[in-house]
């Protein structure tokens, strides 16, 4: 879902890299709908498509799939040190092809130099002060040449140049986790070890999760949705120890959206009675929900998935942020219902000025939520992202 922000970016990357740099005032690129880059008819017809089920195999699957034309392992997580002071972060890692290389090439064997390659990643690095009330977001963009950025297993690592998510020194041999997220931009910096609590859960049809009509607008998908979480934080002359969970998303496809939908909703939520929910709510042309693709979990305290549909779960935005820097509108807050569950929360962020204002501006960031499950008080911690306002 994210790859509509990523392929827009790269594109704006490119533009930078035959125009030159161009003053804030210079910069105006415009798309009207997102969503046409990525039609079926305008993806290379010799990348893989997610069309029939998936055998995933872990930790290798971990790893980069360049066959496909855009993958990406996104980190969120909500975090507090031992006086309180609370912070969301998100760390995220993009791959886009070029050219597709297929299983068992070798990339290297048809580029003339060191500096060619078919690969090109971009990474987003956030921290939400929700005490202090303030939000930072920063991007990179490298290549996949003269290791300024890439993905590999053994030993686990992506990367795009100092920002790297890494298994941790103190592993196994051939494990991904304990893994350890390093970040920073402008002394803001974060260095976090992450250890899965939940195990993966594969998302959709055991992991193909459908996006939109015709065969091949879909992606793998899998998520870990809770990580226990500990380690620093830096704003400034300020360090925080912090600790809390965090949340995995790992996608790799090459069709995406149809051209009839513009944006979409995504909220990640993890309750305090050990249940994690994530929903994403597809709109179409009309900003309406598309009720066919739209779909969602929730993860039970065992770690077993229960899916939903569209049909399942009534939202109801109750306010909207405007962004100065866009003018975009964005609806932060809502009522969730999922009757089947008995469960009824009011979700809003944790801090509304929450917008990435980078090459492709969209929003997103911690967000807070409080009501009923199942008879039983709940409260929760969780992200949410808002594309196509």
């Amino acid at each position: 879902m994210k790859r509509i922000l990523f392929i827009i970016a790269i594109l704006i990357f490119l533009v930078f890299q035959i125009f030159g740099k161009k003053t804030d005032s210079q910069r105006k690129f415009k798309i009207d709908k997102p969503s046409e880059l990525l039609k079926h008819e305008k993806i290379d017809a010799n990348f893989a498509k997610a069309i029939y089920s998936y055998d995933f195999q872990f930790p290798l699957d971990h790893a980069s799939h360049e066959d496909f034309k855009t993958e990406w392992w996104y980190f969120t997580g909500n975090l507090e040190d031992e006086k309180g002071h609370s912070f969301g972060y998100q760390l995220t890692f993009f791959r886009n092809g070029l050219e597709p290389v297929l299983e068992g090439a070798e990339e290297a064997k048809n580029l003339i130099n060191n500096w060619q390659t078919k690969q090109i990643y971009m990474a987003h690095f956030a921290v939400t002060d929700i005490t202090n009330k303030k939000f930072y977001s920063f991007e990179k963009f490298a290549r996949k040449s003269l290791n300024q950025a890439g993905a590999r297993l053994n030993p686990y690592k992506i990367w795009v140049k100092d920002w790297s998510a890494q298994v941790s020194s103190k592993a196994k041999p051939n494990e991904v986790f304990p893994l350890v997220l390093r970040a920073n931009d402008k002394n803001i910096s974060l260095k976090l070890k992450l250890i899965p609590v939940k195990p993966v859960t594969l998302q959709g049809l055991e992991g193909l999760s459908q996006k939109s009509s015709g065969a091949g607008n879909a992606s793998y998908y899998y998520s870990i949705s809770k990580l226990l979480t500990k380690g620093k934080i830096q704003l400034g002359g300020d360090i925080y120890k912090v600790k809390g969970y965090s949340w995995f998303d790992r996608e790799f496809s090459t069709s995406s959206l149809g051209d009839t939908l513009i944006g979409w909703d995504w909220f990640a939520l993890q309750l305090s009675n050990n249940v994690e929910i994530m929903y994403y709510r597809l709109r179409d042309q009309s900003n309406k929900t598309d009720m066919v693709h739209s779909s969602g979990v929730i993860i039970d305290a065992e770690g077993e998935k229960h899916q939903f549909t569209a049909q399942d779960i009534i939202m109801e935005n109750t306010e909207k942020y405007k962004s100065s820097f866009t003018n975009a509108e964005y609806p932060v807050s809502w009522d969730m219902e999922i009757p089947k569950i008995n469960l009824k929360v009011k979700l809003k962020p944790a801090l509304k000025e929450q917008e990435h204002q980078l090459s492709y501006p969209y929003y997103e960031g911690a967000v807070q939520l409080a009501g009923h499950f199942a008879d039983a008080e709940v409260t929760g911690k969780g992200y949410m992202e808002l594309v196509g306002y």
